[in-house]
């Protein structure tokens, strides 16, 4: 309850004219020269064309060929068998 007190006594010593800040509505606009100059120079430019001697750098994209598809062999059945009858091997 004190601490209350206490702020609104310190809030009704503090003088008014901190509280409000005067500001005028007309205020004068200084030009960004340098801004408008950069935006100028950007809007004026030009790129320059590509030479024949550019063009002459780059070599034409050659794509390699596309791969082959795997093959499989189709008597999987006689290699299976084939591995089937081999002898069995025992470490030791």
């Amino acid at each position: 309850m004190f601490a209350r007190i206490a702020t609104r006594s310190a809030a009704l010593k503090a003088p008014r004219s901190m509280a409000v800040r005067g500001f005028s509505v007309a205020a004068i606009q200084q030009k960004d020269v340098i801004s408008d100059l950069y935006i100028k120079e950007l809007k004026a430019y030009k790129p320059a064309p590509a030479s024949k001697a550019d063009e002459a750098q780059v070599k034409d994209l050659k794509l390699p060929p596309a791969p082959a598809a795997p093959q499989v062999d189709e008597d999987l059945a006689a290699q299976l068998a084939a591995y089937d009858a081999e002898p069995e091997e025992a470490s030791q």
